[in-house]
């Protein structure tokens, strides 16, 4: 989203170093080695579970394991050929373990997860494509991952992350379930990231046509191999991907735990949310209306004009108890005066960016994904007005995971109120491949599929 507001990913994304002591021997302890990039692919065990192993930004002594039923797990190299993943009492779907390899050329490793015995898990075979391509000036690095197995054409994807600055390329655990599944995927990284050119940005309509660039790269390289092409974007790649797949004239859509209004309505449908789980009543929310409408004022100016009008509103409230609990996007941020810090969460965003009259001139299949409970973009706003088109006989399919937020993750109510965040839903990745297939939906999923309004 605009912001970057999903701190704990945020948090995970970056290190920062710091030497407690400058000691001769501090200098002379050998470096971590790093975890082998060669590893990054879709892995299958004897009985036919699916693994991938991707790579984490920021951090190359670790690789991040995920299977399909969402659960995650992080290995950390612990010797030659050896990494190992950690419990955590507090999540019981955390992946843990020992994970050991013979080498880069080798086509399977061992993986053996906690209560259960050591398995060969063999390598996918998937044919992967590196690229450099050009969107405008700019040149962009992609990867294009695609299933070797036989039959049918299968439908492509390109990937719309959402405002990470990080890479995307070797690090998307989607891209590689999904190729698991007979779905072919294509990831780059956005401009500014990873080992693309330019300035990283989000400016939607400048992205779009990064993603647009990404759809003609990707039909390019797959020519004769792959049928039906399309985009996926979450979060707010949910803004950009719509956009892209109208430049690119795109067979289908998919978006995750996006946002059909301004990134200044999620902004205050955001702070409603935070406002009632507190349970704060409507007086409340009408009250904090006042200032999240101000600090929408400051962030269409490029929070440069408005700061005295929203500081004089908060005097007004100053003593009121539910004041400092207002976060949002930036509604929050301006609050605390930390203006700078606002501006540079959310580069070039077009805060009044109309997103449904882009939807309004789509014509391809749709599929929309929302968290039940989500803390950062509410879900509800945006299902009405999806309804709203379904009922014009847009062919936009809805399906809505209970108990998750943002990024269909499962969650735990820690004693302080906060969330500990567990594992993506069960059924989720399954749902966008069944999907993009035009498979069946399984018998799991199809509780969480929205019945279509009446027209």
């Amino acid at each position: 989203m605009p912001s970057t507001k999903v701190r704990i990913s945020t948090i995970l994304r970056y290190s920062v170093f710091a030497f407690a002591c400058f000691s001769v021997s501090a200098f002379t302890q050998p470096l971590p080695t790093a975890a082998p990039a060669c590893l990054t692919g879709a892995y299958r065990s004897p009985t036919g579970e699916i693994v991938t192993l991707t790579q984490r930004p920021g951090f190359p002594q670790t690789l991040l394991a995920t299977d399909f039923s969402g659960r995650s797990g992080v290995f950390e190299v612990v010797g030659d050929g050896i990494l190992r993943a950690a419990q955590d009492t507090d999540n019981p779907a955390r992946l843990a373990g020992r994970l050991t390899y013979a080498g880069c050329q080798a086509t399977s490793l061992d993986l053996q997860f906690s209560g259960a015995d050591a398995q060969e898990w063999s390598r996918l075979p998937l044919r992967i494509t590196r690229t450099r391509f050009m969107s405008g000036a700019v040149q962009l690095n992609g990867e294009l991952i695609e299933p070797m197995a036989g039959g049918d054409k299968p439908p492509l994807f390109v990937l719309v992350h959402g405002s990470e600055s990080s890479a995307a390329v070797d690090s998307n655990n989607h891209a590689f379930l999904m190729a698991s599944q007979g779905v072919a995927a294509f990831v780059f990284d956005k401009r500014g990231t990873g080992a693309s050119g330019g300035v990283y940005t989000q400016d939607f309509v400048l992205l779009a046509g990064d993603a647009a660039a990404a759809v003609g790269e990707a039909r390019r390289l797959s020519a004769g191999r792959v049928g039906r092409v399309g985009l996926v974007g979450f979060s707010q790649g949910g803004w950009v991907a719509p956009l892209a797949a109208l430049k690119a004239q795109a067979d289908f859509l998919v978006v995750g735990y996006g946002v059909i209004g301004t990134p200044i309505e999620q902004d205050q449908w955001q702070v409603d949310y935070q406002l009632r789980q507190l349970g704060y009543g409507e007086d409340v929310i009408g009250k904090a209306r006042t200032l999240t409408a101000l600090a929408g004022n400051v962030a269409a100016s490029d929070f440069r004009h408005g700061m005295p009008q929203l500081l004089r509103v908060k005097d007004k409230y100053a003593d009121e108890p539910w004041l400092p609990k207002v976060d949002g996007q930036y509604t929050g941020t301006l609050l605390r005066g930390e203006v700078e810090r606002a501006r540079s969460e959310s580069p070039q965003v077009i805060w009044h960016y109309d997103s449904l009259a882009v939807l309004r001139q789509l014509a391809i299949p749709q599929l929309w994904v929302f968290a039940q409970d989500d803390s950062v973009a509410p879900s509800a706003p945006t299902i009405a007005r999806l309804n709203t088109l379904r009922r014009s006989g847009k062919n936009i399919e809805i399906a809505v995971f209970p108990q998750t937020d943002h990024g269909i993750r499962s969650f735990s109510v820690k004693p302080d109120g906060s969330r500990k965040y567990l594992a993506y839903a069960a059924g989720y990745d399954q749902l966008l491949a069944d999907w993009m297939r035009q498979k069946p939906l399984s018998p799991e999923v199809q509780p969480r599929m929205l019945a279509a309004p009446a027209r």
